[in-house]
């Protein structure tokens, strides 16, 4: 039986070997194409519940980013990502598996 997701329209979601790839099919909900997402290597610091751990973003859009931490992340946290001598930004949490993340900027960012 296929897990239920709670809080949206969702019907199911799959999950795949070591590749794993989320899918999550919305049923009468047509989806937007979102922006192209930048290849990158850039270190940053998640401020977040569980204090501040060290990430680098491995990709980015204008509006959202996927990244590796040093320690778990949650779906639904509030962070501060805050690189070098940037200021920090804020964003939301999306999805987590391990110490994968992707999330969602709170404003736009220019790239």
């Amino acid at each position: 039986m296929e897990p239920v997701l709670s809080g949206v329209d969702a019907v199911s979601a799959k999950r795949s070997g070591p590749d794993m790839k989320h899918e999550v099919i919305l049923e009468g909900q047509e989806l937007l194409p979102r922006d192209p997402r930048v290849d990158t290597e850039l270190t940053v610091r998640v401020h977040c519940q569980a204090g501040e751990i060290e990430a680098q973003i491995l990709n980015l859009s204008s509006d959202g980013f996927r990244l590796h931490s040093e320690g778990p992340l949650q779906a639904g946290w509030v962070v501060t990502l805050e690189a070098a001598k940037n200021f920090p930004v804020k964003a939301l949490i999306c999805w987590a598996c391990g110490q994968d993340a992707g999330g969602v900027f709170a404003e736009a960012m220019a790239l």
